[in-house]
């Protein structure tokens, strides 16, 4: 036999005002669309604090986790994926790495570049997937710069954007395996494992030539000025007497000769020079050995310091390039002065 011990029924009684509020607050946390999951709208730098260091800058269309909110500013929390090799252990308290060269950061590995970031920025791992480290770290972006809510209007067309990229990407040729660009800052060797003769930085484009164990061969391109550099041998001729230069001058102009003259004097050319511009230097030279002939070889500005310790009667050898192997009076050549030897 089961007793049953019967109550009278009692309404629930009601919340107070208070709680009832609590309760709604919660359901809508809970059932409210994540706000505070952002897009960056355009390409924006990125700070430790509202007035802080910058460090990168973050590319447009990348997904961030925004956060408060001060003067304009708004904190977020940039995540993705870094190449392990551009990551050192860190000197601050609370981080375990630091970028060791300016270097991008990655929606996944060898993905879409997400932000680029400055050598030294701290950052925390949270996870590793072969040679790639996924980190992340909270900075601050101007509040301008976002451009909404991931689930909202700006995402949806941020994905239309990527979908037609793709799409793109898709009839578009594979890219070229022999073009390259420079990870970090490194130095360049003639051969493997030889001493270093220069260096590249980050983000310098490269074009490799061949490849051999771990070493690649590149080629890349530069500009220097010009008096930084000389003619290889191949290009400059040699044994060319000033009889020949008078016998046929066009076929030599713009040509370069190694010759050895026999300095006379620094001279500057005035009005009754036609072959000169008024005020320019000049060396007045005999040669080129044996022959003994008057030579007029026009100075460069930055090589006339050079020349003016020249002594008198000096025996001089150096590279010059035609510019006229007959002038206009007395049909002796005019020479421009390339190279001291």
């Amino acid at each position: 036999m089961i007793f049953v011990r019967m109550r009278t029924a009692q309404s629930t009684p009601a919340c107070r005002p208070d709680q009832a509020a609590r309760a709604l607050v919660v359901v809508l946390f809970l059932f409210a669309p994540a706000a505070w999951s952002q897009t960056v709208g355009r390409d924006a730098d990125i700070f430790t604090d509202v007035d802080g260091v910058r460090l990168g800058r973050v590319v447009a269309g990348t997904a961030v986790q925004a956060g408060p909110v001060r003067a304009g500013f708004t904190q977020i929390t940039v995540e993705g994926w870094i190449f392990g090799q551009s990551l050192e252990p860190s000197r601050r308290e609370g981080f375990q790495h630091q970028v060791a060269a300016e270097e991008n950061l990655r929606d996944s590995p060898n993905g879409r570049i997400a932000a680029r970031l400055v050598r030294g920025m701290a950052l925390n791992e949270v996870e590793r997937r072969g040679q790639w480290v996924r980190v992340r770290r909270s900075v601050w972006i101007q509040s301008s710069a976002l451009g909404g809510t991931q689930g909202g209007q700006n995402a949806r067309d941020a994905q239309k954007a990527q979908d037609a990229q793709n799409a793109q990407n898709a009839q578009s040729p594979p890219p070229d395996p022999r073009r390259a660009v420079v990870r970090r800052r490194l130095n360049l060797f003639r051969a493997p494992d030889s001493a270093a003769i220069g260096t590249l930085e980050a983000g310098h484009p490269v074009r490799i030539t061949a490849r051999a164990g771990g070493w690649v061969r590149v080629e890349t391109q530069a500009w220097v000025r010009e008096n930084e550099i000389r003619v290889s041998d191949a290009g400059i001729l040699a044994g060319v007497t000033a009889a020949e230069l008078r016998g046929a001058p066009e076929e030599f102009r713009g040509r370069l000769l190694r010759w050895t003259i026999q300095f006379l004097a620094l001279q500057t050319a005035d009005e009754l020079r036609p072959d000169f511009v008024p005020g320019q230097r000049y060396i007045l030279a005999r040669g080129p050995a044996p022959e003994y002939a008057f030579v007029y070889i026009v100075v460069p500005p930055e090589l006339v310091p050079s020349v003016e310790r020249i002594e008198p009667l000096s025996s001089v050898s150096l590279v010059a390039r035609v510019r006229n192997g007959r002038s206009a009076y007395l049909a002796n050549p005019i020479l421009e002065l390339v190279e001291l030897l």
